[in-house]
């Protein structure tokens, strides 16, 4: 047994001397490369302080490399194309490091820095899509937008398939108020991209702002046949429709949505009414989960087909919930009990009315009143 413990004891200062002999010898630029991989950028950094830069032998290239990742990682792009160029002064530096060095640039909106930079390697430029987007939004934030253009057309005759090209013109296009170039590359990206619905809704969204509700509903209808189910492209097709005053159309695109998603069934109902559509209007206001929405928007209804007596039926309703203390609702109340020639009860509410624009119509209303209960020639119902 004791001889047993003396072997552990020799096995483990021997490991701790042979521990102790590889601390002397770590190789911190090694070791800051692995852990930068493994995405430990902070102990990356602290590695990299600890070489020692006038050693004999130290692939310089390298470190500087290194140290302007670590930079990159940490979101300090500055000293990062400093690092970067330190690293491109000495021989055996990658060339790719260039193109770090513009998107550093791009981020620290130095962007003719980041164009002077990409054409120093325009032979791996060309070959990266990314690289060409990049550089065509340098030009376009330098006011060069016709040199974001022909980069833009060289990107897609180099890579014909990459769709994104075709969204970044699009963008261009519009700020250009060239809207029919600007749809046309639209209809390519949606047709060939695998584009979300945010994405959609935003190439109709700019369209619509731009001030051409025509092309936006172009667009918009051929996104509302390919997204069936996104109500939200539903909805803004039908706001277009309203911008263009064609109500119709634009109730029954509500009344689409509220099938696709039931929180547009309220709007659904207000379009049907906006639209004439009396019976439909009271059919999607009866799906209304919200009972006191509901009777307050059926009020909205029947007011506007002169459906004067379902009103005054709803009284008791309209206690119950509470909406009586709703001015407007009263005030319709008042309206609808005069127009059924009821006018005590008319009186009775018109006199409850305190708000300032309803005071001067139930003013009006009472004078109405006065005239069909004395001079009936000269009523006005």
């Amino acid at each position: 047994m004791k001889k047993v413990l003396v072997l552990i004891l020799v096995i483990v200062l021997n490991s701790f001397a042979a521990d102790t002999k590889s601390q002397d010898e770590i190789d911190h630029l090694a070791l800051a490369a692995l852990l930068l991989k493994d995405g430990f950028t902070s102990r990356a950094k602290e590695e990299l302080k600890q070489v020692d830069l006038n050693k004999e032998k130290l692939d310089l290239a390298r470190f500087y490399t290194i140290d302007g990742l670590v930079y990159t990682k940490l979101s300090n792009y500055e000293k990062a194309n400093l690092s970067f160029k330190k690293a491109l002064s000495y021989e055996g530096a990658d060339r790719a490091l260039y193109l770090y060095i513009a998107q550093n640039a791009y981020k620290l909106q130095k962007y003719q820095e980041s164009l002077d930079a990409i054409t120093k390697v325009r032979d791996l430029a060309d070959k990266k899509p990314s690289v060409i987007a990049l550089e065509a939004e340098c030009n376009w934030r330098l006011k060069r937008e016709n040199e974001a253009l022909v980069t833009l057309s060289k990107g897609l005759r180099l890579f014909p398939s990459e769709w994104i090209f075709y969204k970044q013109r699009f963008n261009y296009l519009v700020t250009l108020r060239l809207y029919q170039a600007a749809l046309n590359d639209a209809q390519v990206y949606l047709k060939n991209a695998e584009a979300n619905e945010k994405t959609v809704l935003a190439f109709i969204s700019v369209l619509k702002e731009s001030g051409d509700t025509d092309k936006a509903i172009e667009l918009a209808e051929m996104a509302n046949l390919q997204y069936i189910k996104s109500a939200k492209v539903t909805v803004l097709l039908a706001h277009l429709y309203m911008d263009k005053e064609m109500l119709v159309a634009a109730a029954e695109l509500f009344d689409e949505a509220s099938i696709e998603d039931r929180k547009y069934t309220k709007e659904a109902a207000e379009m049907m009414r906006r639209a004439q559509q009396f019976i439909i209007a009271l059919y999607k206001n009866s799906q209304m989960l919200d009972m006191k929405e509901k009777l307050k928007q059926r009020i909205a209804i029947y007011i506007e087909f002169a459906a004067y007596e379902r009103i005054i039926v709803s009284e008791k309703a309209l206690r119950r919930s509470g909406l009586i203390e709703d001015e407007m609702i009263r005030y319709a109340l008042a309206y609808s009990y005069y127009m059924t020639y009821r006018f005590k009860k008319s009186e009775n509410q018109l006199k409850q009315l305190t708000r300032p624009d309803l005071f001067a119509k139930a003013t009006e209303l009472r004078k109405n009143i006065h005239k069909c209960e004395n001079d009936g020639w000269e009523c006005e119902i």
